[in-house]
């Protein structure tokens, strides 16, 4: 595939397949790469099923008209449950997302109304508040992370660290901010909509790690630093992290 299909195309592709394998779907839901204009010649079609009932949640990858289709299966009860219970603690909701930034393609319902209002007052509230302790958790942890790379003379180590030390850096400086976070290029999307300059940042302090190791370490140590200071700073003295009593044999 070298052409960027149309999102005309993507959605004739995806009716086509609802009305054959899923004709009871109450809704159907284009999100991803082909909802928010990002899509590339090889991009999947992420599509939400939604039912009045499933007896479980599920998710499936197939491949449609020579397109691969990343489905995912729910009733209001199951989504709900996913992105309260499963995603939200973590920080993102995927889900969600797909629903505020997607597009339904069968005809509209009294269950779709209802699941675009909850998608949307789910990603409206906002992630959980990071409590005292997973805040000492992650500061300790970027905190570590930067003696490490500092400390490192082996360009393969130290942008291996360097790597664990962005996705630590982006998530901790969304999450603090009350912002929703995100995995892979979702995590420097959400990043780069919410605080553009910290961004380029740790971007730019990867990219220069793998050219110039001291001079990245330098740049991380910055941006380390920037990062760190609205959150209380690094922390290494006086962290301690007891274990469960019953955590013995």
């Amino acid at each position: 595939m070298t052409t960027i299909p149309t999102y005309d195309a993507i959605r004739a592709i995806a009716v086509r397949l609802v009305q054959e394998h899923y004709p009871t779907a109450v809704a159907a839901i284009i999100g991803g790469s082909f909802a928010t204009g990002r899509q590339t010649p090889t991009s999947d079609i992420d599509l939400l099923l939604l039912f009045e009932h499933v007896d479980c949640a599920w998710r499936s990858t197939i491949v449609a008209e020579g397109r691969t289709v990343e489905l995912f299966a729910h009733d209001l009860a199951t989504f709900t449950y996913f992105c309260k219970e499963m995603d939200a603690p973590g920080g993102s909701v995927p889900l969600a997302r797909m629903v505020v930034e997607g597009e339904n393609i069968v005809a509209a319902s009294d269950a779709c109304t209802r699941l675009h209002a909850l998608a949307h007052a789910i990603n409206t509230a906002g992630p959980p508040l990071l409590d005292a302790e997973n805040l000492q958790r992650r500061r300790y942890a970027i905190t570590t992370a930067l003696e490490d790379l500092v400390d490192s003379r082996h360009p393969g180590e130290a942008l291996a660290v360097a790597c664990q030390l962005y996705e630590a850096l982006a998530d901790l400086h969304l999450r603090a901010a009350g912002e929703w976070s995100g995995g892979g290029k979702h995590l420097f999307r959400r990043l780069q909509a919410f605080d553009a300059a910290i961004a380029g940042q740790l971007d730019g302090a990867l990219r220069l790690l793998a050219s110039d190791l001291p001079a990245g370490q330098r740049a991380f140590e910055h941006v380390t630093a920037a990062v760190l200071a609205p959150a209380g700073g690094p922390l290494l003295h006086g962290f301690t992290l007891p274990a469960p009593a019953h955590w013995r044999a």
